[in-house]
């Protein structure tokens, strides 16, 4: 398994607060099994979540040194971007970066609003040749039900990454019933842990959320979004 969505890189937002707790997260993820995640802090415009490329790659290198010599675990870095109008002029003067310097960014939305300009903030990033992955589409309050939404969203080029620990109820039960349909319409590209910190127990519960996903999802779409989806994205393939 892979992980697309976690906050282990410390001392950035509100996830991992020190070294120490990301190598404990690691040897969480080693014993769940995962063999590849993606580092995504936040970026969020305006707030205490902006830490940079430059100073996020300098936390980094240590980690994937780290990672790979004590649990064999390759670790790439990205970010989860909080939406806005500037994401484009972001990502140009190097704030924010696109997973693994690929045409892939994960964004997030609000939670519990709509908003106007969704689609054109979009349309100017896939113009751009950036595949926007939505994270956590289960979670969005605003988009229950709306399962127009997500098609249009797809239909532009956006892929939707799904919190596997949603389907165990680590959001409240509409999230869990949200993100089993969105798996049944095979609308789900990738999957993510989002973890935090030590104390969620994502990682231990990794192979129970497997376990439901393999029951909503065929084989070869199994496969895809826990495993080679998230391969595309390192090497910059199409998906």
């Amino acid at each position: 398994m892979r992980d697309l969505h976690c906050h282990l890189l410390y001392g950035v937002d509100d996830g991992s607060k020190s070294i120490e707790q990301t190598k404990e997260l690691l040897r969480q993820a080693y014993e769940s099994g995962i063999t590849d995640i993606m580092f995504t802090p936040h970026y969020i415009s305006d707030s205490r979540f902006v830490s940079n490329k430059a100073s996020n790659l300098e936390i980094i290198k240590p980690i994937i040194k780290f990672a790979k010599e004590q649990y064999n675990i390759n670790v790439f870095l990205g970010n989860e971007v909080f939406i806005t109008e500037e994401m484009m002029s972001l990502y140009k003067n190097r704030e924010i970066s696109t997973l693994n310097d690929s045409r892939y960014m994960l964004f997030e939305i609000p939670m519990c609003n709509k908003l106007n300009n969704l689609k054109s903030i979009i349309f100017d990033l896939t113009s751009n040749g950036i595949i926007p992955i939505l994270a956590h589409p289960e979670r969005y309050v605003s988009y229950y039900k709306d399962f127009d939404f997500f098609y249009d969203l797809k239909n532009m080029g956006v892929l939707l990454q799904i919190n596997y620990a949603s389907l165990l109820g680590a959001y409240g039960s509409k999230a869990k019933k949200m993100a089993k349909k969105l798996l049944k319409l095979n609308l789900i590209d990738f999957v993510g842990s989002d973890i935090h910190t030590p104390h969620d127990d994502k990682y231990i519960n990794a192979k129970k959320a497997m376990r439901i996903i393999k029951k909503l999802v065929d084989e070869d779409e199994f496969i895809a979004i826990t495993e080679n989806n998230f391969a595309k994205v390192i090497y910059d393939e199409e998906i």
